[in-house]
Order: C-alpha cells, then sequence, then structure tokens
C-alpha cells in the first residue's frame, strides 16, 4: 500500500506540473507537513533543469560556441525559486511563531500546575472543586509545548490532580460525576480508534491514533478505578491492531523499496555497461545520446528505495553516468576544436579570395579561385548557422569575381581593346607590303607582340592570317613551303590563346620519340645487309625508309624549336 505522498511520481513530472505542483502544497496545506514531499520535488527540478542545461550547453558547443561564452536561463526556473524561496519564509515563519508558542504554553501550563498545588495544598475541595474544573479545562486548551518538557509537565499535572482526586473522596457525588463525564469522554475516544480500523489508509489511522492518545492522556481525567482497566485494555487492543496494521504496511513498503532498490541497481548496472566505445561521428553519439537517455529515464521512473540506502543509489547512479558523459563531452569538445580549426580554414580561403577579387592578372586569378573552391569542399563540418554565414560571403566573392570575368571576356581589358585597334592598323599595314620568304619572319613577330585581343573579337586575327597567307610570295623553288605554312598556322593559335601549343607540342613530343624509336630500329637491320651488293633491292629499299624517318625526325625537330621560341 502507498499513501497519497508516495503515489505522486514527482521525477515522471515536467518542469512546469512541478513548479504548479509544489504552489498546490503550500496554498493548500500546512506548511509544517510538506516538508518531504517540497524536498523531492525540488530535487526532481533541478534534476531535470541541470539535464536541459548540460544539453543546451553540448548543442551550443556542437554549434561552434565558446563554452566560456555559454549562458542559459529558462523563466521557469527564476519563477521556481521565487516560489521555493516564499516557501523557506513561510517554513521558518511558522516555525519561529510555534517556538513562541511552545515557550508561552510551558509557562501557562506550569501556572496551572502551581495552582492546582496550591488547591491540594489548601485541601478544601468542596470549597475549591469549581476552579479545579476550571483549570481542567484550561489545561486541554493548552497547545504543546516542546518535547524535552513534554513528560515532566504531563506528569507532575497528573501527580497533583491524581492528589486532588485522592482528597475529593470526602465528596463522593462530585467525584462520580467527573468520573462518568471522563469515562464518556474515553468511550467517545474508543469509539473514534474502532472507526479506524476500517480505514483505508494505514498511514493514516496511525497518525489519527496518536493524536487519541494525547487526547486520552492530557485531555480527559481518571475514571472509576473499577472501569479504568478494562478501558485501558479496550482502547490499547485497538491501538495494538492499528499498528499492527501500519507495521504490515511498513513491511510492504520496506518490500517493495527493497525491491525497488534491486530494479534500480539492474538498472545502474545496464547503464555502467552501456558500450559507446565504437562512437566515431556525431551520428553514433546522437543514437547513444538518445539510448543512454531512455535509460536514465527508466532508472528515475522506479520508485522510492530505503531511506539509508538513498544516498548511495544516487551516488552509485552519478557514478554510473560519468564516463558515459566524461566521453560525451570529450567528442563534443574534439569536434569544437575541429570545427574552428575548419572555420579558421574557410575564413582564411575567404581572405585570399578577397585578395584576388580585383585582379587584372585573369589566368593567374581564375586558378586560385579554381583551386580554394575545390578546397572549400574539402574543409570539415562547420555549425549550419556559421556555415550559413561563411558560404554567403565567400560566394558572393567568387560571384563578384566570375561575373568580372565573363564582362572581361566578352568586352576585354582595357589593353585587349587597345590591342584590337593596333590589329586594326596592322592588317591594312600588310595589305599594303609585299610578303616574301625573307621578311616574313618580321611580320610575324610584330602580329604576335601586339598580344591578345578581346575573345569576342579574335576573328581579327584569323584575317591577319589570311592576309599574310594570301600576300605570301616564294620565289624559290625549293623552299620549305610546308614549314612556312606551319609557323603561319602555330603563330595564328599562339595569337588567339598561347594555351592552345600545348597540345601541338605534346604531339611534336610524341611524334619525335616515335620518329627516333622508328630510324634506330632500321639502322639496327641495316646489319642484315653487311654481306649485300648495293644493288640490291632490298638494301636500296631499306637506305630510303631511314632517309625518310631522318627527314620526319628533323622536320619534328624544327617544328618543336619554333613552337619554343614563341613561348
Amino acid at each position: 500500500m502507498e499513501n497519497k505522498t508516495q503515489s505522486i511520481d514527482y521525477k515522471a513530472m515536467s518542469l512546469n506540473d512541478l513548479v504548479q505542483s509544489l504552489t498546490t502544497l503550500i496554498e493548500g496545506k500546512p506548511i509544517q507537513e510538506i516538508k518531504e514531499q517540497a524536498s523531492i520535488i525540488r530535487s526532481s527540478f533541478y534534476y531535470q533543469y541541470n539535464e536541459q542545461l548540460e544539453a543546451a550547453k553540448s548543442l551550443f558547443i556542437q554549434d561552434g560556441g565558446n563554452e566560456i561564452d555559454f549562458e542559459y536561463s529558462q523563466p521557469i526556473q527564476t519563477e521556481f525559486k521565487s516560489l521555493w524561496k516564499s516557501y523557506v519564509e513561510k517554513k521558518n515563519n511558522f516555525y519561529r511563531k510555534l517556538s513562541m508558542e511552545l515557550e508561552d504554553n510551558l509557562v501557562k501550563r506550569e501556572d496551572i500546575i502551581a495552582s492546582i498545588k496550591t488547591l491540594v495544598d489548601q485541601g478544601e475541595v468542596s470549597k475549591t472543586y469549581q476552579e479545579f474544573q476550571q483549570l481542567m479545562s484550561d489545561w486541554k486548551g493548552i497547545g504543546a509545548v516542546t518535547s524535552d518538557k513534554y513528560q515532566e509537565t504531563w506528569g507532575n499535572y497528573h501527580l497533583y490532580v491524581e492528589q486532588y482526586y485522592d482528597l475529593l473522596h470526602i465528596n463522593s457525588d462530585l467525584r462520580a460525576i467527573d468520573f462518568k463525564y471522563n469515562l464518556e469522554a474515553k468511550q467517545k475516544i474508543i469509539t473514534h480508534a474502532k472507526s479506524l480500523l476500517s480505514h483505508t489508509d494505514p498511514q493514516h489511522a496511525f497518525n489519527e491514533l496518536q493524536m487519541l492518545h494525547k487526547v486520552w492522556k492530557e485531555e480527559t481525567g481518571p475514571v472509576a478505578k473499577e472501569f479504568r482497566e478494562i478501558i485501558w485494555e479496550e482502547f490499547s487492543t485497538l491501538s495494538n491492531e492499528i499498528n499492527s496494521r501500519r507495521a504490515l504496511m511498513l513491511e510492504e513498503l520496506k518490500a517493495e523499496e527493497e525491491n525497488n532498490l534491486a530494479q534500480k541497481l539492474i538498472k545502474i548496472n545496464e547503464i555502467t555497461s552501456f558500450d559507446f566505445s565504437k562512437n566515431k561521428s556525431f551520428g553514433d553519439w546522437k543514437k547513444s545520446i538518445e539510448s543512454f537517455d531512455i535509460l536514465k529515464k527508466e532508472f528515475l521512473s522506479i520508485g522510492k528505495v530505503p531511506k539509508n540506502k538513498n544516498k548511495m543509489i544516487w551516488d552509485t547512479f552519478k557514478e554510473a553516468t560519468r564516463a558515459f558523459n566524461t566521453a560525451k563531452n570529450q567528442y563534443f569538445k574534439e569536434v569544437k576544436a575541429s570545427q574552428s580549426k575548419a572555420v579558421l580554414a574557410k575564413k582564411a580561403l575567404i581572405e585570399e579570395a578577397k585578395v584576388w577579387k580585383d585582379s587584372e592578372h585573369f589566368d593567374e586569378a581564375t586558378e586560385v579561385y579554381k583551386r580554394i573552391q575545390s578546397s572549400w569542399k574539402k574543409i570539415g563540418f562547420v555549425p549550419r548557422k556559421q556555415a550559413d554565414q561563411l558560404w554567403k560571403e565567400f560566394r558572393g566573392i567568387c560571384d563578384a569575381y566570375f561575373e568580372r570575368l565573363n564582362t572581361v571576356k566578352k568586352d576585354g581589358t582595357l589593353e585587349e581593346q587597345e590591342n584590337f585597334k593596333n590589329k586594326e592598323t596592322f592588317l591594312l599595314k600588310i595589305e599594303n607590303e609585299e610578303i616574301n620568304v625573307d621578311n616574313y619572319k618580321e611580320f610575324l613577330k610584330d602580329w604576335l607582340d601586339l598580344g591578345s585581343v578581346p575573345s569576342q573579337k579574335n576573328k581579327i586575327d584569323q584575317d591577319i592570317l589570311n592576309a599574310i597567307t594570301h600576300k605570301m610570295v616564294f620565289l624559290e623553288e625549293n623552299i620549305d613551303r610546308d614549314f612556312i605554312e606551319y609557323q603561319l598556322k602555330m603563330s595564328y593559335l599562339f595569337a588567339i590563346d598561347s594555351k592552345k601549343l600545348g597540345t601541338e607540342y605534346n604531339h611534336l613530343r610524341t611524334d619525335i620519340d616515335r620518329f627516333t624509336k622508328d630510324l634506330k630500329q632500321l639502322e639496327n637491320n641495316l646489319g642484315f645487309f653487311s654481306n649485300s651488293k648495293k644493288s640490291n633491292p632490298l638494301l636500296e629499299r631499306a637506305m630510303a625508309s631511314i632517309e625518310l624517318e631522318k627527314n620526319k625526325l628533323q622536320l619534328a625537330k624544327k617544328k618543336m624549336k619554333y613552337l619554343k621560341s614563341l613561348q
């Protein structure tokens, strides 16, 4: 069985419900009766609040915050602190007032004892009986005294009351009336005690019984001798039955608390054995935290344990959670450090992007932006709030640069625009000049020295190439026209985009390697003709092939040399 206090599971309540419960207790019950419940409510409130605080701190650190900057305050805590303060003040006021009342009651009781003693000393009971009755009535109306004075005052009071009644035997009528009155009062107490046997709450019945014993002792006088033992035996038997019911309830509660203790120890063992050793990622820890919180809630949902085991069980519980909490905090501390490092890395890339944002060296700047954009993707996790802010700034800088780059590619730089004008002039000059194998290189050099033009206007270079080709005059028959045409083609590629020469360079490098290898193989094959006549057709064919490969190799090297001269 459980009484109302024990049936309320404050640990399972929300913070708001705990505040409301304490408010209801303070406003609806005597302040001296709610100490145990108030203490449980307070410990339950701060356990939950501190759990929320730790969770908020972990999230703050996870989002990149510095632990020393963490602040946490909830209106519900302020409300609870104010409510608890009012409870403490009300409790202190009650006990301060109670202390004064106990002292005042002691003085009043001692005065009555002294007055009854005086009546006994006078010995004239017939004249003082009314006064004696009033003193007894006044005694009943006086409240409690301090526990250290209770037995002394009660003993002295009954000593002199008995002495007065001993004197009162000379007036049997008065004594009989008094005994009858006292018997009726004690019979009412017994009737009340009988009703307690059927009460559903043994603890309530026990508490009521204590009040009946107090009334029996302090507020009812003696009865006739023939009833004294009988009536006390009846009341005593009832008291034993009520006490037995309470003892049985306490045994059941004790058994339940022992069972709760065993269940909590089992749950603590599960918490201690909780495996988080394989946690590597935030997702791993998130799952572990959720599972670990379930274990803690299951522990908290188990009922009360024996009072002398309460501190031990809480200390063991805290110790069981320490390893997990320490590892969890260490992980988030490392995550925070990693996130801080990632934030710094992204800020460094932003600063580098700012440096190149207005650069006129577009080729170099574009390579830089490609590199830092690639590096940005490889940087570790950054909390969303900071990540969004940093990305917005970084993207803004990159977008601004590439918008400017696109504009430049379309319209060209001022230098490229000037180069275009100069190439137009150069094109007109070509049309009025004679170009031949003796001077064409000068025209090519002048053309390439003019630099690049806007990409949208590079048709001018095609026009220059066509003009030079059209104007070219070959005065001798043995001139290497293919090589000259090659020079013209490469000059054009260099004029529109020098990077295009890279492909041609690689192609020539491959040709040179192949021609060199083929020539070496052909020369090695001459060994087969060491004893042959010079007129051998196969030998002549082999010599012709060697000569052809030599010419190919020579031309390829010649082209390579020209390419290098352009760079």
